[in-house]
């Protein structure tokens, strides 16, 4: 079921335009324990990827502390252990479990944090712009994944930060790498940040999986021609944009169920590596995730790599600012109203891609190509309101209001030209990229 190349319903040129530059997060990897033999296949794999990457390595842990209500007065929480003990406790397991894995004392900094696993983790890795998150990949059961969900997934859901689930067969760099591409350029991201962590020398597989491509009769013939040799064009394009020396890589093309056919394939065409992109624009859609992200994590007989669109949203912005901003205007009190409405003047019509980034429920991008119509500033709450849409069509507009503003910033390139607008807030911050 080898197959020729794979497809995206687009010409060649039309996914050239989809490499932009990026550029990916460069600080430590992130090593998610729970101190549960679950996890300790994270820390012989971290040794290797911190090896081939020059890259620090950190540990972090959350611990949510045992609580019963207390139902003769109020429903409080009553900590069945001090809280010191849970935390001088967990940060004693994990020291443990690091020496059991031959990793020396005060070798990786260990951070024990309290709260939920996820919002925790998430925090700790976006503080440290963590490049990844590396975690055990524990099996669950459907009561659990009903009442308390994936920890994977809700990394997922919650954050921007790539996160690799290990399998605890693997302890040496993938060499066996099989990438899962729609060609979207959340999928191509996905595969670029993949490659970063496997041998120099590994074995890659391309595999896009297409709608059915039945043969009965003149119309569905035609088309399946078509996508096949799309297919070809685009996996080569692919290919030629990711490749790295040394790396071999072949293209399959399957058709069918995206996710079953992918661990079908798996099964038959073994890996030490499965890597594949979530989709999402919206709070909902991240909450949903893809199907074939969640089927991965779930059924997939290897570890997987999960890259969260978000991720690659970031990478983005974070390669525009990189190559073209040198200095950020910080706005004074008295002056953001003025500058804002100069802002408005110079870009007014402007498309701009809008990302919120709330520190307790992750990123959630607001739009892209959204035609800026203006920017207010209202002192007394502190207040900024964006608003988008056609200036010629009546009502098509859309308007985002953000309080308690605490900074407002312009970054600027060598040229004096607005890159990106920052809005920050005690829950987060507010980016609008111009286009």
């Amino acid at each position: 079921m080898t197959a020729p190349r794979s497809v995206g319903p687009r010409s060649v040129e039309d996914l050239r335009l989809t490499f932009e530059a990026t550029r990916t997060p460069r600080g430590p990897l992130m090593l998610a324990s729970d101190a549960s033999e679950a996890s300790d296949a994270i820390f012989p794999l971290a040794r290797e990827l911190a090896a081939h990457c020059d890259a620090d390595v950190e540990v972090i842990s959350a611990v949510q502390p045992n609580a019963l209500p207390t139902y003769g007065f109020e429903a409080l929480p009553y900590p069945a252990m001090p809280m010191a003990e849970l935390l001088t406790e967990r940060s004693q397991q994990i020291a443990a479990q690091a020496t059991r894995q031959s990793i020396g004392a005060n070798e990786w900094p260990i951070t024990i944090r309290v709260g939920d696993s996820a919002r925790e983790i998430i925090s700790v890795a976006r503080e440290r712009d963590a490049r990844l998150l590396v975690v055990g990949r524990g099996r669950h059961a459907l009561v659990e994944r009903l009442f308390t969900g994936e920890t994977v997934l809700r990394l997922l859901q919650l954050g921007d930060t790539p996160v690799f689930a290990v399998d605890a067969h693997l302890s040496q760099l993938p060499s066996r790498v099989m990438i899962a591409t729609d060609f979207s350029v959340f999928s191509i991201y996905a595969a670029q940040v993949a490659l970063d962590f496997v041998a120099k020398n590994a074995q890659v597989e391309l595999v896009h999986v297409a709608p059915s491509l039945s043969e009965t009769g003149a119309a569905l013939k035609e088309f399946a021609t078509e996508y096949r040799n799309q297919a070809a064009a685009s996996f080569t394009a692919l290919i030629e944009r990711i490749q790295r020396p040394g790396m071999q890589f072949t293209t399959t093309l399957l058709d069918g169920h995206p996710g079953n056919q992918l661990v079908a394939h798996l099964r038959e065409h073994p890996a030490d590596l499965v890597v594949t992109a979530t989709h999402g624009y919206g709070f909902v859609r991240r909450m949903m995730l893809g199907s074939v992200a969640a089927t991965l994590i779930r059924q997939a007989p290897c570890s997987v790599l999960c890259v969260p669109g978000s991720a690659r949203t970031r990478a983005a912005a974070r390669a525009k600012a990189a190559s073209r901003t040198e200095r950020t205007l910080m706005l004074a009190d008295d002056q953001i109203a003025a500058q804002l409405d100069a802002f408005t003047e110079r870009h007014r019509g402007r498309g701009c891609f809008v990302e919120v980034h709330q520190h307790d429920i992750g990123v959630q991008p607001l739009g892209h190509h959204l035609p800026l119509q203006g920017v207010t500033w209202e002192s007394d709450t502190r207040s900024v309101v964006l608003m988008f849409g056609s200036d010629h069509v009546a009502g098509a507009h859309l308007a985002h209001a953000i309080g308690g503003v605490q900074q407002v910033a312009i970054l600027v390139d060598a040229e004096g030209n607005d890159q990106i607008l920052e809005l920050a807030y005690p829950s987060g911050e507010t980016l609008v990229v111009l286009e």
